[in-house]
């Protein structure tokens, strides 16, 4: 897989085959052989830049049918749970897989992923953007999580839930995290969260905080610096627990 972007900063994804755009056709000669920092340019003189593709590139392409967890959600979970390189991290709830795919990013080859996706049609998704990467450490389950993670007790660094009635599963993380362990929620409305709050604090979690992260980009034209007008004001809100 390689990634090229044209001057408007678009990126597309490209295989070892002909490329077709509606300002021409890149040989599947010149692709193959491309390198990063090499131009490529179709029969019609549209010019594109091959990159160095990283996870946040590939989200961006990859196959989705349902909304994604964005990047500064994902981030506040990576931040401050402090999962790093070997992390064990089990999640539900996968959608399309930017949360599955971002993690096992992190995780790298000595840490694992384990996630839970109900929907078979959602899975057939995942596994199609799981084959489009080069990552190894990811174990998906067509499964119902409510009928119990199949991880061994105290074996998880982190459990990461993004479900409609994430407190069904409560108990069950609390059981597969080491002590140290975090848990992460993942829940749109506050309604929810004040569930999860006191389900979390019965099940013996300690230091629940509940946080928001907000993104504001800023614009810069003919010398008038503005935040931009798109701003995406509310994503969800995100619990934070920790097994001690």
């Amino acid at each position: 897989m390689k990634i090229i972007v044209d001057k408007k900063n678009r990126k597309y994804v490209v295989h070892d085959k002909e490329f077709h755009t509606e300002k021409g056709v890149i040989p599947e000669e010149d692709i193959k052989n491309a390198k990063v920092g090499d131009v490529l340019e179709t029969h019609m003189g549209k010019k594109y830049t091959v990159i160095e593709p990283n996870i946040n590139d590939y989200i961006d392409l990859m196959k989705r049918k349902c909304s994604i967890i964005l990047p500064q959600d994902l981030g506040l979970v990576v931040g401050f749970t402090g999962i790093g390189y070997g992390s064990k991290i089990v999640e539900s709830g996968t959608g399309a897989g930017s949360s599955l795919l971002f993690f096992a990013n992190i995780a790298g080859p000595e840490g694992h992923v384990s996630s839970y996706e109900i929907r078979e049609d959602f899975v057939e998704i995942i596994q199609e953007n799981i084959d489009g990467t080069d990552f190894e450490n990811i174990t998906l389950y067509n499964q119902d999580v409510t009928e119990g993670f199949k991880e061994e007790d105290n074996s998880t660094d982190l459990v990461f839930l993004d479900l409609p009635k994430p407190g069904d599963v409560i108990e069950d993380s609390y059981r597969i995290l080491k002590t140290g362990g975090f848990i992460a929620v993942y829940t749109p409305y506050v309604e929810q969260f004040q569930i999860v709050n006191k389900i979390l604090g019965k099940t013996g979690f300690k230091h629940i905080t509940i946080r928001e992260g907000n993104v504001r980009e800023l614009e810069i034209k003919n010398n008038k610096t503005r935040p931009n007008s798109r701003m995406a004001g509310h994503t969800g809100y995100i619990t934070f627990a920790r097994k001690l």
